[in-house]
């Protein structure tokens, strides 16, 4: 999918450039017959850039996995906004994510966090884009700063006992343990009892980044992995493990979209698929404070 616009994301290094992995798949995946994830903005960011997304092209094991975690991430979400429509949500690392203008988020004061060059890249995009242009802007707010800058935290506006929740998507497997920990330590310090969610992958995935379908383009590398979500009530008193999403195991709900390897060995060893895939990926919904 060629970019045919001109703002340059060729900068970004690291992490950060894993955000064009994310964007690149939601992009495909709107052009699907049966598409998991809409996601018509996406298409039309990545004709404003000026990147190489040719070199995940190859990747489809990423692409799926990552329009199957956002759609479930968007459900999850959606519900809390439902049940919570004049909410605070705070989404870390957010990238060029679109889930603020995909959900409904009509009375839901947004906050999007991330590194001060990805920030600037958003404006830029989200400028350029004609259906992009930041609708509901108004209670939309970002914020230019590196998530465990835990300074972020005094840019949001919460009402006392405000209903809250933060996410953070495709961003857990790229800080160290101890990153994590201080990071959900400092949130429940500073906003109590609320709920955060998250993707997780395995310690076996997290040993993969140089074999990595889509991260291996990249210089970013994966840092940690859990293999028992269960285990992250211990980082913290009060930390509660109110949800686990083995959103992998969905791979199998189209196999005309596996390549036809895995057609094959599902149609023979329909379990075997699923015992590799399910504990890959994860979503956990943590509740830190009592």
């Amino acid at each position: 999918m060629p970019s045919t616009q001109s703002i340059r994301a060729t900068q970004l290094r690291g992490v950060p450039e894993t955000l064009m992995i994310t964007l690149y798949a939601r992009a495909i995946e709107n052009q699907q017959t049966n598409s998991i994830l809409h996601d018509a903005k996406a298409v039309e960011i990545i004709q404003q850039l000026d990147y190489d997304f040719s070199k995940f092209k190859q990747g489809w094991s990423s692409q799926l996995a990552c329009v199957i975690r956002a759609g479930q991430m968007d459900r999850m979400v959606q519900n809390f906004i439902k049940t919570h429509p004049y909410a605070v949500i705070v989404n870390l690392g957010a990238g060029l994510c679109t889930r603020f203008s995909r959900l409904q988020t009509a009375h839901v004061h947004w906050y999007d966090v991330d590194f001060p060059d990805v920030i600037d890249l958003r404006r830029q995009v989200f400028e350029a884009c004609d259906s992009c242009s930041q609708d509901g802007s108004d209670n939309n707010y970002l914020i230019a700063k590196s998530i465990l800058d835990c300074s972020w935290m005094d840019e949001v506006d919460r009402e006392s006992k405000q209903p809250m929740m933060i996410i953070y998507e495709g961003v857990a497997m790229y800080l160290t343990a101890a990153e994590n920990q201080a990071l959900l330590q400092h949130i429940q310090t500073r906003f109590g009892s609320i709920e955060v969610l998250f993707d997780v992958i395995s310690q076996r995935v997290a040993r993969s980044t140089s074999t990595h379908d889509t991260v291996s383009k990249t210089s970013a590398g994966f840092k940690w992995g859990i293999n028992q979500s269960l285990d992250l009530e211990r980082w913290g008193p009060g930390f509660i493990l109110k949800r686990e999403e083995f959103y992998l195991q969905h791979f199998l709900d189209d196999l005309q979209r596996l390549p036809t390897v895995w057609r094959l060995i599902s149609q023979i060893l329909p379990s075997l698929p699923i015992m590799l895939f399910k504990n890959s990926g994860r979503i956990v919904g943590l509740q830190v404070g009592l």
